[in-house]
């Protein structure tokens, strides 16, 4: 049975109006090709979300849930970890607006970045982690290997775009 007929994937987009909503359907095909690479094991038992945040509602998160100031990349909420677990699955929480920034800053297309945001969440979900060195270079590896099939099978400048100009409250 493919990965694809296990997982459940649910989409929202609440973000800046200058970034075009993405297909559902592009979203759901690269998050479940994504996560098969990452190995999350996600399956009929724990669904896949991925929200798109505003710049504002991902620093609101980011306070009320990891008490960290500003708004930040990606934020992974893996629920197979909790106690109480409702079968929530994993939900990944990304910000547009912090990918234009740093695509940016690193002459990197942004629908690309996006999509290393997924992964990343992704990545966390499977267990990994990039808060010492030795885990870090390891998540980058697999970042780099997801990424290099991602952008292999999928345009992902074209399930990615951005119509406009960074706004203040975006910066």
């Amino acid at each position: 049975m493919s990965l694809s007929s296990e997982i459940t994937v649910s989409f929202s987009w609440r973000t800046e109006r200058c970034f075009r909503r993405p297909r559902v359907a592009a979203v759901r095909k690269l998050a479940l090709r994504a996560a098969e690479l990452a190995g999350t094991g996600l399956d009929s038992e724990n669904p896949l979300g991925v929200s798109f945040l505003s710049s504002k509602k991902m620093a609101e998160v980011n306070w009320d849930f990891l008490t960290h100031s500003g708004d930040t990349d990606v934020i992974c909420f893996n629920y197979r970890e909790a106690e109480d677990d409702f079968g929530a699955g994993v939900d990944i929480l990304i910000c547009p607006a912090f990918a234009l920034r740093e695509a940016a800053k690193r002459a990197l297309p942004y629908g690309r970045e996006v999509a290393l945001y997924l992964v990343h969440g992704l990545l966390h979900a499977a267990g990994y982690d990039d808060l010492k060195p030795e885990l870090k270079r390891k998540m980058r590896r697999a970042e780099k290997r997801v990424m290099t099939v991602l952008e292999k099978e999928f345009d992902l400048c074209s399930i990615f775009q951005y119509d406009g100009q960074m706004t203040e409250e975006m910066s």
